[in-house]
């Protein structure tokens, strides 16, 4: 068999997390998929894949041997595309992970410009509040606000994402008005994350920096459901202006310790270490940073 299709085999069945899914996504029986992968194991004389009945997983070999074939068919890829970019436009599947609330708020509005752009780029767009593996979930470029990349990944820099503060009027007007960063160890606080326990929180007013650690009845690991929350009087959170920034505008929530910010976060556009990324994932993140730069 083709040994360059049977890598691109393995990759995207890798990416799909088994030989059904792998098969769907290429459009090809689930009997080719698994004839090039055994093909390209029997040729490299290497066992790739651990195989059961349920699921699979990658060999110590297998994991060296996809990360340099995901490399190399890239490069071929790009290649390619260079060859056809004088006679024609960008196209290619160009597979993306973003975070829930910042896919739906600023992403989903973008897509259709970046559709109207370059018409012959399919976008498969992943939403997901977990960290994911870039590579294993075969992502061409993922979307990361705060955490920053292992020394594998490259990251850029896309926008910066202040975060706020914020109440609503019928909480204040009950439990009354932080002043300073120590009062919220008397309020409910919303917070991010899976956490069973309390929060530390560091806040700054450019003179002073202050740590407290805050407690409350919900945590959560997406930001629009938090602010729900708040909206619905059960505390303060703190969260990303593009989240808050409609509520904030209607007076369904203040802001409250306005003077006190906590340590900056960015919007970061991810993606695997290469010698030389493809046009299409260069073009999606220069879109994204021409686009979400602060007006």
């Amino acid at each position: 068999m083709d040994r360059i299709e049977c890598m691109r085999a393995f990759i995207v069945t890798v990416g799909e997390n088994g030989f059904a899914a792998a098969a769907r996504a290429m459009d090809v029986p689930r009997s080719k998929v698994s004839k090039q992968i055994q093909a390209l194991e029997e040729a490299i004389g290497v066992q790739l894949l651990q195989r059961t009945t349920r699921s699979l997983h990658l060999t110590e070999a297998g994991a060296e041997y996809y990360d340099a074939a995901r490399e190399l068919i890239a490069s071929l890829d790009e290649a390619e595309q260079r060859a056809r970019d004088g006679v024609g436009e960008l196209r290619g599947v160009l597979r993306i992970n973003a975070p829930m609330s910042f896919g739906l708020r600023r992403l989903g509005p973008l897509i259709p410009v970046f559709h109207e752009l370059h018409p012959n780029i399919e976008l498969q767009l992943v939403l997901s509040d977990q960290q994911v593996d870039p590579v294993r979930g075969g992502f061409d470029v993922t979307l990361r606000i705060a955490s920053m990349p292992d020394s594998s990944m490259v990251a850029r820099l896309l926008a910066p994402a202040p975060r706020i503060m914020v109440a609503s009027p019928a909480y204040l007007k009950r439990a009354g008005t932080p002043q300073v960063p120590k009062d919220l160890t008397n309020h409910q606080c919303l917070n991010y994350g899976y956490l069973q326990s309390g929060v530390s929180l560091q806040l700054s007013n450019g003179k002073d920096t202050q740590r407290v650690n805050v407690t409350g009845p919900l945590h959560a690991n997406n930001g629009d459901l938090l602010a729900q929350a708040a909206e619905a009087g059960m505390g303060i959170a703190l969260l990303p202006d593009f989240i808050v920034e409609e509520a904030l505008a209607a007076g369904r929530l203040v802001s409250v310790l306005c003077e006190w910010q906590a340590p900056p976060i960015t919007i970061n556009a991810v993606y695997p270490s290469a010698r030389r990324v493809p046009q299409k994932t260069r073009t999606f993140i220069d879109f994204l940073i021409k686009e979400l730069a602060p007006r």
